[in-house]
């Protein structure tokens, strides 16, 4: 067995001999130039397929599909009476203005274009749905006749464009239409809805702002028409304007006669020195003395009682005496001074919310106006063609760079 295996080797090691097959230099050109020729093919398949193909498909979109398309270009303004930007501590750190109540605004309107309510506003206006699906569009371009209104809405954003500038605080609208007329009519609806928008927010803020002053003025109207109605009341029971100054009077009067009761006394003092009680001079003063104390008694309880209440409760009436009459004016008198004061401050309050009213006001300034186009700006089909064909190429190219790597690893 042992010289059988020995046999056979020989024959082994010839056979794997004739298996094995030496490439020479001729063989390996040949099949490189093979390998390149399949390589450069397939590139130049791929080519045709990824980059001619949709490059020559976008010219002959661009050049004979295409329609033209009118744009219209507007700029506007949101403006306050006293717009003044106020620095914060970032303002003063970076050197530019805080957001002001202006730009808020420009940023509201910018939102209210993009939305879907003024599409509602303008389908009210005018009807866009005929406007942007005849046949001088394109079948890529146009709109569809059954278009829902969220179609219409992201359909609407292609035609609608709406850019602000912070720095300058300007809105730049451009809408574009496929006649001249329909890119004017659709922009200048769009500012005159804006416009609308801004004034109604603005009057809506003075609204709110005067609502509390106005209401307040009208609290103390009506609180001050009441107490002079009181107060007239008063005065026409009491049969007296002014009880203060009737108090006045009432005690010049009191005065006067306990002047004249002094005078009387000291000449009945006198007469009684030379005279009897009997004589007639002296019953005669003393009946005027008698008659004067009688008359200072009845003006000295005109002027009160000469009790307190804690006394005789109950014994000082309202309106019973000119005391009480002058503690009951006094209080209304001070109430009505209180009121007047308290109306002159309601009005200053609400003269100083009209001014802040007026200053927070804002309106929408155009300075360039809808005017009606003269050439269409697009499509931009030189540029268009050429983007396209950039990326095609460069989609291309990384494609094709991709492979050679994945195939650059895997030999």
């Amino acid at each position: 067995m042992a010289q059988d295996n020995t046999s056979k080797k020989p024959s082994d090691n010839k056979t794997e001999q004739a298996k094995v097959h030496v490439l020479n230099a001729n063989e390996v050109h040949r099949r490189s130039r093979k390998a390149q020729r399949r390589r450069r093919i397939i590139s130049i398949f791929s080519f045709m397929i990824c980059v001619a193909l949709p490059v020559v498909l976008a010219v002959y979109y661009f050049a004979l599909v295409a329609a033209d398309r009118y744009a219209v270009e507007t700029k506007f303004a949101i403006r306050s009476p006293s717009a003044t930007g106020s620095m914060d501590i970032m303002g003063l750190v970076t050197g530019m203005s805080s957001a002001t109540s202006t730009t808020t605004d420009s940023y509201m309107v910018v939102d209210f274009i993009e939305s879907r309510d003024l599409i509602d506003r303008l389908e009210a206006q005018m009807d866009i749905r005929t406007i942007y699906s005849k046949p001088e569009g394109d079948w890529l371009m146009r709109l569809d006749a059954d278009a829902t209104k969220e179609d219409l809405v992201e359909y609407m954003s292609k035609v609608i464009s709406i850019y602000f500038d912070t720095s300058s605080q300007i809105l730049t609208l451009e809408v574009q239409a496929f006649t001249p007329e329909d890119a004017e009519a659709v922009s200048a609806a769009i500012l005159d809805i804006s416009d609308d928008l801004v004034n109604e927010i603005s009057d809506r803020a003075r609204q709110d702002t005067m609502r509390s002053a106005e209401r307040e003025v009208a609290r103390i109207e009506t609180l001050l028409a009441e107490h002079r109605r009181q107060l007239a009341a008063f005065r026409q029971a009491e049969q007296d304007i002014d009880p203060a100054a009737s108090a006045l009077e009432q005690i010049g009067l009191l005065g006067g006669l306990e002047r004249e009761l002094a005078g009387a006394r000291t000449r009945l003092s006198s007469l009684t020195e030379f005279l009897s009680d009997a004589a007639p001079s002296v019953r005669i003063l003393q009946s005027q003395i008698e008659a004067m104390e009688t008359e200072l008694a009845e003006q000295r309880s005109r002027l009160g009682t000469g009790q307190t209440q804690s006394d005789t409760p109950g014994s000082a009436v309202a309106g019973g005496t000119l005391t009480d009459r002058v503690a009951i004016y006094e209080d209304l008198a001070v109430d009505m001074e209180f009121l007047q004061q308290a109306y002159l401050t309601a009005l200053a309050a609400r003269e100083a919310a009209r001014l802040e009213a007026d200053r927070q006001q804002r309106y929408l300034a155009a300075f360039v106006r809808p005017s009606l186009p003269e050439s269409a700006l697009y499509p931009q089909r030189t540029q268009s063609i050429l983007i396209f064909a950039g990326f095609a190429l460069m989609f291309w190219a990384i494609g094709v760079m991709l492979v050679y790597i994945v195939r650059e690893h895997s030999s």
